[in-house]
């Protein structure tokens, strides 16, 4: 099966992708915009495609534009907003019926591909500007976004410790912002932030599904025509630098029952991507890996224990519940487990576990449009473009010796604990 990538310059720093899938019964276009992570603009940008993917200016209404949608067979639109290593990624998605099974073979594709060129290049304006009240809307979902990360103290523990591992770096910024930079956001501001966008944003289009996409690739080209693209602004990732000193912080939260620990390693510039993932696994992404096995059920000192790698950085962080009774405990038993890999203290089995739980992550991202689009979207970001089935020959050359090389490279760079303060409120 050839799902490989067709990619075509359409415009300066813009591009059209499309991979073809005959598995698949629908469709999905993402309209993807990349800049680099910037504290001053990072709260605009991320404003962006929530405004623009809930209406355009032919359906100025929601409701308008939801009851079209779903006259297309129950398309649906959506958006998102993320961060790349230094880069914020901006989305919008339309996910949708092929043709070939509508009911009197109507131009689905077409009909959802306009839909959605439409929400980017011809936004609902007010007076010449951004619609005041969407803007507030957006303003308030946003703000709501930003602080409810604070209702999951895994992810705010995780989060709040790469911010500190990438101190002065880009990747420290949140990729939606802050609060007050949001609330400050005027509609005249959000217009200005849409046409840099247009003018200098890296734009990806990814076309995934069973279509040609031909119609959408043809959209395409007429909306890029009348557009001036300058000083495209190319966003590349670097690799986090090693502090001179292991950054140790503690924060207290009220109500806090459970202590977080992450700890945050360095490669100091390692590039075998494969290696890390695979090095990772055996280290803490299962639950064959020696955190579980040995820092959970063995010792039981944390109540979950898990690494993670952002190979675009070369960080490795690995997290864990635990009794704040236990932490240095925990905490030298992490280490001893990393100290272990370094020494190539681990069975072939442990390898064979690593290679096949990886290979069958792999696997997976043809299994829904939105994984196989964030695949291919990551790929084009790192200039290695590679389907799935490409990729896992890279694997199948990893060796023992490289695990160990990963391992070696890792050094503590920060110790991270988010702990409760002994107050009820």
């Amino acid at each position: 099966m050839d799902n490989s990538l067709k990619r075509e310059k359409i415009a300066d720093g813009a591009h059209f992708n499309a991979v073809c899938d005959p598995r698949f019964k629908f469709n999905r276009i993402t309209f993807g915009f990349q800049v680099p992570l910037c504290r001053e603009k990072a709260s605009l940008f991320a404003l962006l495609p929530r405004y623009l993917y809930r209406a355009s200016s032919e359906f100025p209404g929601s409701r308008d534009f939801n009851n079209y949608l779903a006259s297309l067979y129950n398309a649906r639109n959506e958006f998102e907003v993320a961060g790349i290593g230094d880069t914020q990624f901006l989305g919008i998605s339309m996910n949708f019926m092929d043709d070939s099974y509508a009911l009197a073979r109507e131009k689905i594709t077409e009909a959802a591909a306009s839909a959605l060129f439409n929400c980017v290049f011809n936004p609902v304006l007010e007076n010449g500007v951004f619609d005041a009240n969407y803007v507030e809307i957006c303003k308030r979902e946003q703000i709501e976004a930003i602080e409810s990360e604070l209702n999951d103290k895994r992810t705010y523990a995780a989060n709040q410790a790469k911010r500190i591992i990438c101190e002065g770096e880009p990747a420290a910024v949140n990729p939606l912002g802050d609060a007050e930079s949001t609330r400050a956001v005027t509609p005249e501001a959000l217009l200005g932030a849409y046409r840099e966008l247009l003018e200098s944003a890296v734009i990806e289009i990814i076309c995934v599904g069973c279509n040609s996409f031909t119609d959408a690739l043809a959209l395409s080209k007429k909306a890029f025509t009348p557009l001036k693209r300058m000083n495209t602004a190319l966003s590349k990732s670097a690799y986090s630098p090693l502090k001179p000193v292991v950054t140790e912080k503690t924060e207290l939260l009220p109500l806090l029952n459970q202590s977080k620990m992450v700890l945050g390693f360095k490669t100091g510039g390692y590039n075998n991507r494969a290696a890390l993932s695979l090095m990772s696994n055996l280290y803490g992404g299962t639950i064959s890996s020696k955190l579980f096995l040995n820092v959970r059920e063995r010792l039981s000192l944390c109540y979950y224990c898990w690494s993670r790698v952002y190979k675009e950085k070369g960080i490795m962080t690995v997290s864990c519940g635990v009794e704040e009774s236990n932490i240095e405990k925990a905490k030298a038993e992490i280490l001893a487990q990393l100290d272990a890999v370094k020494r190539g203290d681990f069975t072939d089995g442990d390898f064979t576990s690593a290679l096949l739980y990886e290979q069958n992550n792999i696997k997976t991202v043809n299994d829904s449009l939105g994984s196989l689009t964030w695949w291919y979207l990551t790929r084009i970001y790192i200039k290695s473009i590679k389907s799935p089935e490409e990729s896992l020959a890279d694997y199948n050359l990893i060796t023992r010796e490289n695990l160990t090389e990963a391992a070696n490279s890792m050094t503590l760079d920060t110790v991270y604990v988010l702990s409760g303060d002994g107050r009820e409120d």
